[in-house]
């Protein structure tokens, strides 16, 4: 670690843009808590906002409820869901460290700022911080290792598709279809989530190029804003319907659909507006260029949650023969 902290700020590309600081390490690497202002990570959005995404993935995300239904008792429930919470803290050791001995031991790959370069290097004008870790496996291990650790890799990939996949599929085919065509066979359902799943997978194909200008074409970023722009809406429904019981259906389905609507508008912009290359200037609309994603998640959750709340209140309540909330249930 102590060669890490003192090697890491040294990481820097021989050629920089027009002597601009892009390509050079920021003094907050190693902190936690950064300023407000600061544009990677600021302690607002990564205290706050952080918390917002968390709490959605882990109590109303598609995937993890599919896990925890499929435990055997609620002790299973819980105790599975304890351990991943611990389980959270491996990735500091096994992805964001790996990251940063890539970035120092291939600062002329990982760190490039020069777009010539970087599309030279991995076939992305925004960078290529995406390589870091494969460039680790690639360059370092032995034969045998590498090609496990690839296998394993592409594994991994291929179990959280088929989960993301095998919900998206159950949702169309329950949720959707089975109101298009309520007499539908069972396997009239089967074609059609097996068709949906094709249609998902040719989208997510036309949707690379998008990926790689987004958020300056790091990965990791690109899927917490995506969640940022879209979870938090249904968190705070998720938290009214448990903790508030003057919470109605109007109440319920407009507040998720202002709170959608203005995710997705930040959500047009910042993929319409794309991220500008480092020393390029940024003539985006503030709402982007100066609202981190992370601080509009914050927003977005209070928006959605008043917005609830106003519509609730001024709309009829429900009866309280079907009012079933954390104080209500035994």
């Amino acid at each position: 670690m102590s060669k890490l902290y003192t090697d890491y700020p040294k990481a820097i590309p021989s050629y920089l843009l027009n002597g601009s600081d892009c390509g050079i390490p920021t003094g907050e690497a190693f902190h936690l808590l950064r300023r407000a202002d600061s544009g990677d990570l600021p302690w607002p959005g990564n205290v706050f906002g952080i918390t917002i995404l968390s709490a959605w993935y882990f109590c109303s995300d598609q995937v993890l409820a599919q896990r925890s239904l499929a435990a055997k008792n609620m002790l299973h429930v819980k105790g599975g869901s304890i351990l991943a919470a611990y389980l959270k803290i491996l990735p500091l050791f096994t992805i964001v460290f790996p990251g940063m001995i890539s970035r120092v031991l291939f600062a002329e790959e990982v760190a490039c700022v020069d777009p010539d370069i970087c599309m030279k290097v991995c076939q992305n004008a925004a960078g290529c911080t995406n390589i870091a870790y494969p460039k680790l496996v690639v360059e370092l291990m032995p034969k045998g290792l590498k090609g496990l650790m690839l296998a394993a890799m592409m594994a991994a990939l291929m179990s959280s598709l088929t989960s993301v996949f095998n919900s998206s599929s159950s949702i169309f085919t329950m949720d959707i279809w089975k109101r298009i065509r309520p007499r539908s066979s069972e396997g009239e359902l089967l074609v059609v989530g097996r068709v949906f799943v094709l249609v998902l997978v040719g989208v997510s194909i036309a949707w690379i190029p998008v990926l790689q200008q987004s958020q300056g074409g790091q990965l990791f970023n690109y899927i917490q804003s995506v969640t940022g722009y879209l979870a938090p809406p249904v968190l705070s429904l998720y938290l009214l319907a448990l903790l508030w019981g003057r919470t109605n259906e109007a109440g319920a389905f407009w507040g998720m659909m202002i709170g959608l609507l203005v995710g997705l508008i930040r959500m047009g912009l910042d993929f319409g507006y794309g991220s500008p290359s480092c020393g390029e200037e940024d003539f985006r609309p503030t709402i982007i260029s100066k609202v981190h994603f992370l601080h509009f998640t914050i927003i977005l959750f209070f928006v959605s949650l008043l917005a609830t709340i106003i519509i609730s209140l001024c709309t009829n309540p429900i009866d309280t023969k079907h009012v079933c909330t954390a104080e209500t249930v035994n």
